[in-house]
């Protein structure tokens, strides 16, 4: 059965739901072991976007409870999230949005976190976790998602109601089946330190990391002469080349012959290779002596590259140019990956960067950071194109002090760094 909490009075009558006050809720949910629980906001930005409406599921209970924050105080339900334990799917989006209220859930179960550690090593793409494509792998049911795009501009109509419940309709089913596989492949244990960390990583997005914007921008100032300079070295490479044997290299440069009305002629030989375009650095490497064919990983078709692992396995044929192309490539990636990108990706609420972390990011179980999706939300909020800010990675930040020393913490707060020992102890 589906129950609304709320004080609009205009969706009192209905044929889909029945509603509820506050305290009849909290009676319900009270007496229920665990909840299946979902959210819908107005965006993916917890710190920018709003809730909309909560929904609580007990499949023992037979209910589903959707409750409307846009009139109902979410702080009155801080007991009930504080101390059940949560089902949710990718419940992590959904914490965040209740830090928002000084509201910290501890136990959670994440049916999309479990559901990944039980396919670790499964090439990515093969398997997918969405609610809906779990719900029909699981329990063979097709759950229509159609409405989320439309929750905003309908507000809390039967439709969306109805839609919310059916998220929480199906979670403790999902558990289950889950609990299951886990027994049979002695991944109990492995199943509860996973939720254990899903409100760490949620505090950790929800938190974000203080970016000196000063210290920043200086080192991008820098690193844009490093790039520089090692585009001066590559293209002196390619021009004392030409010189050494003008009709083998001379497609690689050119010479200015028209000269200029205000600067007069230079008629030194230039490098014409754009280094950052791979099918132009190409032709060149296979003419220095490079193999540069390799085998694609996905399709196992043939093709050229030149990967620092490919060149580089080849050492001895041009050493000189392995390093200072390689070097440039260095520097390329520092200026386009740790630039103007981590300055875009700013809250101006928290002047902070909040990335997405993913605990089970990788088919091995490691973490990871970042997304190439676009943080939409971020971009209409300052102004800027929609597809102009993603997900930074702060887990791949170079090694080096000055880079390292633009993270800073507030005042009164201290860095702490960590890891772990990986030595194993094969003691009998």
């Amino acid at each position: 059965m589906i129950y609304l909490v709320t004080k609009q009075p205009k969706l009192f009558e209905s044929s889909v739901y029945k509603t509820l006050t506050v305290e009849e809720s909290l009676t319900m949910l009270n007496n229920a072991e665990y909840l299946e629980y979902d959210s819908e906001t107005n965006g993916r930005d917890a710190r920018i976007n709003t809730l909309l409406c909560v929904q609580f599921g007990s499949d023992k209970e037979d209910f589903q409870i959707v409750v409307d924050t846009s009139t109902i105080d979410i702080k009155l339900y801080k007991g009930i999230l504080e101390t059940k334990l949560l089902i949710g799917h990718n419940i992590k989006f959904d914490l965040q949005f209740l830090y928002n209220y000084n509201i910290i859930p501890r136990r959670v179960y994440d049916t999309m976190i479990v559901e990944q550690l039980l396919h670790l090593g499964y090439p990515s793409g093969i398997i997918k976790y969405s609610l809906k494509e779990i719900a029909f792998r699981r329990l063979g049911i097709d759950i229509d998602k159609t409405v989320r795009g439309e929750i905003i501009w309908r507000g809390l109509d039967n439709t969306v109601i109805q839609y919310a419940a059916g998220d929480v309709m199906y979670l403790e089913k999902i558990m289950e089946l889950q609990l299951n596989d886990c027994q049979k492949n002695n991944l109990m244990r492995a199943a509860q330190i996973e939720c254990q960390f899903v409100p760490c990583i949620a505090y950790l997005e929800w938190c974000g990391i203080h970016l000196d914007t000063c210290k920043w921008k200086d080192k991008m100032a820098t690193d844009l002469i490093g790039l520089d300079n090692a585009k001066k070295q590559l293209d002196s490479f390619v021009v004392n080349l030409y010189y050494q044997d003008k009709n083998k290299y001379s497609k690689y440069v050119y010479i200015n012959l028209q000269g200029d009305l205000f600067e007069g002629f230079d008629t030194e030989p230039k490098c014409k290779i754009n280094w950052a375009s791979s099918s132009q650095v190409i032709p060149f490497a296979k003419l220095l002596g490079f193999d540069t064919n390799i085998k694609d990983k996905k399709t196992g078709e043939a093709k050229e590259s030149v990967m620092e692992k490919q060149l580089k396995s080849q050492k001895g044929i041009n050493d000189e140019f392995l390093n200072i192309y390689f070097e440039y490539q260095g520097k390329f990636k520092t200026v386009t990956s740790f630039g103007q990108g981590h300055l875009d990706a700013i809250n101006p609420v928290t002047n902070r960067i909040h990335t997405i972390y993913k605990q089970l990011g990788c088919i091995s179980g490691r973490m990871s950071c970042g997304s190439n999706q676009f943080n939409t939300d971020l971009a209409k909020f300052k102004g800027m194109p929609a597809k102009s800010i993603t997900y930074v990675n702060l887990q791949q930040l170079p090694a080096d002090d000055i880079t390292r020393s633009c993270f800073t913490s507030p005042k009164g707060y201290l860095w702490s760094s960590c890891d772990y020992s990986a030595k194993l102890n094969y003691s009998h």
